[in-house]
Formats: C-alpha cells, structure tokens, sequence
C-alpha cells in the first residue's frame, strides 16, 4: 500500500489528471453527501439495473453490457453482482459480493466485493444518492485510498438499456452541473447487441 501511496502522489504532484491505475483518485478525504430520503429497499432490489455510465472501477475494467443484479440471499445479507461482457474476449464476466446496510441506514449499502486482479476482497461503499425506483438511480462510492487520498466510483442506472432524454438531461443537470460530482469523469457503458446470457 506504501507503494500505491507514493505511485498516487506522484501522479498528482506533476497534474496527471485525477484518473490513476483505471480509478478515479482525488485528494482529501471522503465527502458526506445525502442519500435518498426515505429510501425503500424493497423496491430497488426488485429487479435488474442496467448500467448507462459509471466511473472507471477496478472490477469492471474493460467490460460492456453491464448490469447490477441485488437479491436477498439466505445468509440474511443482500447478494449484489455486477456482471458484464469483457471487451476483451467476449467473455462473460461477473464480480459478486455480499452487500450489508451501511451503519443501519437503509439508502447506504457496504458491499464485500472480491477483485480478482488484486486477489483481495474489498469494502465498497454504494450509496443511492437517488432513485425513482422505476427508471434511474444515481449509486455513488468513496474509499480512502492513502493518506490524503480517497476512491470515487459513481454508477448511472436504469431499469432500461437507455435512459429517456429528458430523465438523463434532469441527472446531469441535479448531480453533475450544478451538483457535488464531475461529469468528465463518466464513461458512458456500451449497452448494444448484448447476449442473454447475463
């Protein structure tokens, strides 16, 4: 981890911009936004979300056709998976975790996710700073990375492969323009000619 540290400080400290081994690294520490108020697990989990843009993240690298499927599990936690085709062979790919509510808060789930080019288990934060449930959630993660450092992964869904204009027009206007997160940041998830075998 030392070593990261200095690989990260060095980066920031000649202007390579925030983006550093494929995951957006910003300096201080992690800002405490609002979630969804009144949030209801039981209608977000329903179903399928489809991934329309995201932020770089480690367990998702080179991956389209992404989705995130939440089920409750028998262990009494929530299994969350993200799951995707690699843009590398065409494979099908899949990184499922075990996701708690954060600290009793219903919109914040803490998700124990295995990331198997680290050949670790990480703690990722994902929290639904909005949802109407039926079409779009914003889903927004902070870690600290180093001293001085945190992780930000931020993830646009819907319940579609596409977002209709004007709800995608309404999120980047409320979070990205005039909200707390950077639009420059986002990679928009190819969603096209995708099997069914996800």
């Amino acid at each position: 981890m030392a070593n990261l540290c200095v690989l990260i400080s060095a980066f920031m400290a000649v202007g390579i911009p925030s983006l550093v081994m494929g995951q957006v690294v910003l300096p201080g520490e992690c800002p405490k936004h609002a979630t969804q108020a009144r949030f209801n697990p039981a209608q977000f989990i329903t179903s399928r979300w489809y991934e329309i843009s995201r932020y770089p993240s480690a367990f998702e690298d080179d991956t389209r056709c992404s989705v995130v499927d939440i089920k409750p599990s028998k262990q009494g936690a929530l299994k969350m998976t993200f799951k995707g085709i690699s843009t590398v062979d065409g494979g099908a790919t899949a990184a499922a975790g075990n996701a708690y509510f954060d600290y009793g808060e219903l919109s914040k789930f803490l998700v124990q996710m295995p990331v198997i080019s680290w050949n670790t288990t990480v703690d990722i934060r994902f929290w639904i700073i909005a949802t109407d449930y039926t079409n779009y959630a914003v889903a927004w993660s902070c870690d600290p990375l180093c001293t001085g450092f945190r992780r930000e992964q931020l993830w646009v869904l819907g319940k579609q492969t596409t977002l209709p204009a004007e709800t995608w027009e309404t999120i980047k206007s409320q979070f990205f323009t005039k909200g707390p997160f950077k639009a420059s940041n986002l990679t928009p998830v190819d969603q096209k000619d995708c099997p069914s075998i996800l």
